[in-house]
């Protein structure tokens, strides 16, 4: 009998696993992304052409210091986004985000405009028209973020400096 039991436990936990899929996105709460976010780590493969034949691996990392003024070597492409929630649907989960993009300019020394537009956000989703990235990691100071198509697939770390 005891066995039985056991079998009956083993199954059980079994299936409670296989309900708990990765593929539920999660949800992720859009005030948790509002604010300045500096691009740390950039890394992963794209094709080199269109035939496909070659793939181009990368990974750039970017400092900043207590100021959120990029540091070291990678300067010329340090990023930073700002995320901005305009709305929440309660009903069906998705919020509407403005993100703001700026780069570094190595002549003023300073943070210049670059560009702006309007995101969804639902579940671990980011959602741009046809282009999707899933939300892999966020906590109160990094957020890191996934993205695979056909040419290739990124995976972007983010940083919440506070200054």
């Amino acid at each position: 009998m005891k066995k039985i039991i056991d079998y009956l436990l083993v199954v059980v936990i079994f299936c409670a696993l296989q309900s708990c899929s990765k593929d539920e996105p999660k949800h992720i709460d859009p005030e948790r992304l509002s604010g300045e976010w500096f691009l740390t780590n950039i890394r992963g493969w794209e094709y080199d052409n269109d035939a496909h034949d070659k793939k181009y691996e990368f990974n750039e990392t970017f400092n900043f210091n207590g100021q959120g003024i990029p540091v070291g070597s990678n300067t010329i492409d340090a990023q930073k986004v700002r995320f901005s929630v305009d709305s929440f649907d309660s009903e069906s989960g998705s919020a509407q985000l403005t993100i703001t993009s700026f780069y570094w300019s190595l002549y003023d020394q300073e943070w210049k405009f670059d560009d702006s537009g309007t995101i969804t956000l639902k579940g671990d989703q980011l959602i741009d028209g046809t282009m999707k990235a899933t939300i892999i990691k966020l906590t109160e100071a990094n957020m890191t973020i996934y993205q695979k198509d056909e040419d290739g697939e990124t995976y972007i770390t983010y940083t919440k400096l506070s200054y």
